[in-house]
């Protein structure tokens, strides 16, 4: 099968893994994918990250992926049929400056895609909000708590460690310690959904 015109993203990255797994090459979905299925699709997508966590050749993953009807342009896979993209960023799979070796599966109808933890996830995106001052990450970080109540005491020892290896852009405790005491999130437009966290308090440290 090669046109997925009428294919939902999620089901699309488990025909992939399938395919990928058939040949030998072992993934991981991360990225915003991730984010979409652990938001209950309140974040939304068009794209597909898998790091390659076997180390299979470019070269391999491309005539995968040539089987499925897609094309490389740049580091992005594309196919004709589809808006949806699948890019592979480089492996290791590290979340901060953690190397992830326990990852999970997600189930879609026959399909079985392997997949970031949800705490990971919230961690590789509070990564990119600490690291490049991703406003829409923290958002998605957020989000993903929100849902699956995560408690922010989890990830505090996380925080102050990435924050700390960051430029400060952010205020301190009391006690000089880097990060939150609060945050207010304003979303106004994840993609195709509208997105309101009005006065959304997230409280990295207990007062």
């Amino acid at each position: 099968m090669t046109n997925f015109s009428q294919t939902p993203i999620k089901e699309l990255a488990g025909i992939i893994a399938r395919q990928l797994e058939a040949d030998g090459i072992e993934v991981v979905l991360v990225g915003g994918l991730a984010v979409e299925f652990y938001s209950k699709n309140i974040y939304l997508t068009k794209d597909i990250d898998m790091v390659n966590i076997n180390y299979q050749a470019p070269a391999i993953i491309g005539e995968t992926m040539a089987k499925l009807g897609f094309y490389k342009k740049g580091s992005i896979y594309k196919n004709t049929s589809t808006k949806i993209t699948v890019e592979f960023p480089s492996a290791p799979l590290f979340v901060g400056d953690k190397l992830i070796k326990e990852t999970t599966f997600i189930t879609i109808g026959e399909y079985k895609i392997p997949i970031l933890n949800r705490v990971d996830v919230v961690k590789d995106r509070l990564s990119a909000y600490f690291h490049w001052k991703d406003r829409p990450a923290l958002a998605q970080a957020l989000t993903v708590m929100t849902c699956h109540q995560i408690n922010p005491v989890d990830i505090k020892s996380f925080c102050i460690k990435i924050s700390a290896a960051s430029e400060p852009s952010f205020k301190t405790t009391p006690t000089g310690e880097p990060g939150f005491h609060y945050y207010q999130v304003l979303v106004t437009d994840f993609g195709h959904n509208s997105l309101w966290f009005s006065h959304l308090h997230f409280r990295w440290f207990q007062q």
